[in-house]
């Protein structure tokens, strides 16, 4: 099972709802539609910055992506990233030996 993060900018018409109902539970919502989805999810954070939410969760790519067509069509997001967690060390294993078959012209 893969983990990927979501880093997403909120929709204006999310920010007027949430201003109207600010106790409104995004993580009960948020949780319902990310395990609909078939993924579970780990975490759901607000942050400051350029971005309004980043979420944690585990499942396949596929899911994940339907988590991200499923918020931006609801217009309740207006960016939404998938970002998929990498085994950095796998990837430098597989470079240092694609390496060995790099062919430099003139060489």
């Amino acid at each position: 099972m893969a983990r990927f993060y979501l880093i997403g900018k909120i929709s204006a018409e999310l920010m007027r709802r949430m201003q109207n109902d600010p106790s409104a539970d995004r993580y009960a919502s948020t949780k319902k539609v990310t395990e609909t989805a078939g993924l579970k999810l780990i975490s759901y954070e607000w942050v400051r910055g350029r971005f309004d939410v980043i979420s944690c969760v585990e499942g396949d790519y596929e899911q994940a992506l339907a988590l991200k067509i499923a918020f931006k069509n609801s217009g309740l997001m207006d960016d939404l990233m998938v970002h998929e967690v990498i085994d950095y060390n796998k990837a430098f294993q597989n470079a240092a030996h694609a390496t060995k078959s790099v062919i430099k012209p003139a060489e």
